[in-house]
């Protein structure tokens, strides 16, 4: 999700909402293109999509409203299949702007059709040879995309449901290094002001948290007055413990500094943010991450709203001071945008967002090794396929065992925009609970169990792979060994019902090394 910010719309913005509710409340009767044009000149491609359609179904033919429309989709999450389509029937029409060329093909890349957009963008430079570095540039993305793709990383990924996400945008999520605390903000109809529409379509943003109950994310709620407000307000990073967050306020008055949140013990809510000190917001700041002393300071900064973000370091001084802030050097900092640091929990991998780099489409996910004591970084690493994509990718929070992540990001079948994805590593050996207990025929007194047990317990993975275990003869006690995953439990005995369960490890959260688990089979009637 980008970011709103120039200074211009943040002294507009009040102005520009009403106008954008005004024009919702009418759109469903507009059907005068230029009313969408005046959406479209705002960056609101959503409300400019029912009026050039309603004006598209006076004059089917209109091959401008068709190349309007399709620009539109490109510039949401509504339905990429969409841009491709309109685009193509435009580009149809001799007479269609040459640019046509160009956001179909930055509408195949975004589809991960990478040779049907490269002709495009060769097509795009043979008519407008003079734009030939606006092609080349989203050439470069299809080479790096064919590139890793090819060598896919081995992960999975596990969209966190309708009890986190929602049909509006979710992103930026934290967790604490527990993985039992999690912190994201949404566009969503719900929050504060959140009936209003602003300039750009959607909602003003919110933070939302959810804490892990028996090995699941619980339905996530509004963090509350206390950080919220009636604008927008946006989680940038969680300091390990979860005890403090940081935060990204974009107001009228107040837009471009990093804040900080408390919270007194786990059961309070986070407290009204403080800004940070004024020697780390001098400029604009948009994203930082502490370590987990609250010693260091990674951030995202730049010295105007028009120009380039860099990362920088501070480091708190022995007095609680911070000291002058330091440029990352420029095997981190490209020519273009950096943003979103996460610092790992062991304080030597910083990950972060570029767009200024060897990318698959848009802002890609790095990581940097960094020796503290001599103050090296290495040569940036592209987190690779699928952790990227064609589309931007802007934040990741990495569990300290390095077995997973949360992102953000708009994949198939999610609910609607931008959806949050815990990410498993499947190179990194799965974590497995054991399960230690009895198994109970009949009922649960000891003195009516059998003298001898003649069973076994089969469980079977999503891949049809089973595990068998025989509880002991004599007492029918069992130990089971088994790696996270979702199984079918199935007990049969001679005189008793089959026994089936559905049975859930999970790996997230403070994995108990044992656990206790009994089955009770019941006599056959």
């Amino acid at each position: 999700m980008k970011r709103k910010g120039t200074a211009i719309l943040l002294f507009l913005l009040m102005g520009f909402v009403a106008l954008a509710q005004t024009a919702a409340s009418k759109q469903k009767l507009s059907k005068d293109p230029d009313d969408a044009d005046e959406h479209m000149k705002h960056g609101n491609f959503l409300m400019a999509i029912p009026i050039f359609k309603a004006a598209l179904k006076e004059d089917p033919k209109n091959s401008k409203l068709k190349y309007k429309l399709g620009i539109c989709y490109l510039r949401t999450h509504l339905n990429r299949q969409e841009a491709v389509l309109y685009l193509e029937q435009a580009s149809k029409d001799p007479r269609a702007e040459e640019d046509v060329w160009l956001y179909l093909g930055r509408a195949y890349l975004l589809m991960s059709r990478i040779s049907e957009a490269s002709k495009m963008f060769e097509k795009y430079k043979a008519l407008k040879p003079k734009q030939v570095t606006d092609a080349d540039y989203y050439l470069a993305q299809c080479r790096n995309a064919e590139e890793l793709m090819a060598k896919p990383s081995d992960v999975t990924f596990q969209n966190l449901g309708k009890e986190i996400n929602s049909e509006e945008p979710d992103y930026y999520p934290f967790v604490n290094k527990d993985e039992t605390f999690l912190a994201f903000t949404s566009r969503r109809k719900e929050n504060f002001n959140g009936k209003k529409i602003e300039i750009d379509g959607y909602r003003s943003s919110d933070i939302y948290t959810s804490t892990l109950e028996n090995g699941s994310w619980t339905t996530a709620k509004n963090a509350g007055r206390g950080l919220n407000g009636n604008l927008d307000e946006q989680v940038v990073g969680l300091r390990g413990d979860g005890m403090e967050m940081y935060v990204y306020l974009d107001h009228i008055d107040v837009f471009g500094d990093i804040y900080v949140s408390v919270k007194k013990d786990a059961i309070s809510e986070f407290a009204k943010p403080k800004i940070l000190d004024p020697i780390v917001n001098e400029f604009v700041e948009t994203s930082g991450c502490m370590n987990d002393d609250g010693g260091l300071l990674f951030f995202a900064r730049r010295e105007t709203m028009s120009e380039n973000s860099d990362l920088y370091l501070c480091k708190k001084l022995p007095n609680g001071k911070w000291a002058m802030p330091q440029k990352l050097p420029d095997v981190v900092n490209s020519d273009d945008n950096e943003d979103t640091p996460f610092l790992s929990h062991d304080g030597k991998t910083l990950y972060f967002a570029s767009d200024g780099r060897k990318t698959m489409g848009g802002y890609d996910l790095y990581k940097t090794t960094w020796d503290q004591k001599n103050n090296t970084f290495s040569k940036p690493v592209n987190l690779g396929y699928p952790i990227n994509s064609t589309d931007d990718d802007r934040s990741i929070c990495v569990t300290p065992d390095n077995r997973a992540a949360y992102v953000s990001s708009f994949r198939p079948n999610g609910f609607g925009d931008l959806d949050i994805y815990r990410v498993r590593f499947n190179s990194v050996e799965p974590v497995s609970a054991i399960y230690t207990g009895r198994v109970f025929m009949g009922d649960t007194l000891p003195a009516h169990q059998p003298k001898e047990y003649a069973l076994t317990i089969i469980v079977t993975d999503a891949t049809n792979y089973e595990y068998t275990f025989v509880p002991n003869s004599k007492t029918g006690r069992f130990v089971m060994a088994l790696p996270s995953g979702k199984y079918k439990v199935t007990i049969e005995a001679e005189g008793f019902a089959n026994y089936e369960e559905e049975m859930t490890v999970s790996d997230m959260g403070i994995i108990s090394e044992e656990k206790t688990k009994n089955f009770l089979l019941k006599k056959k009637k």
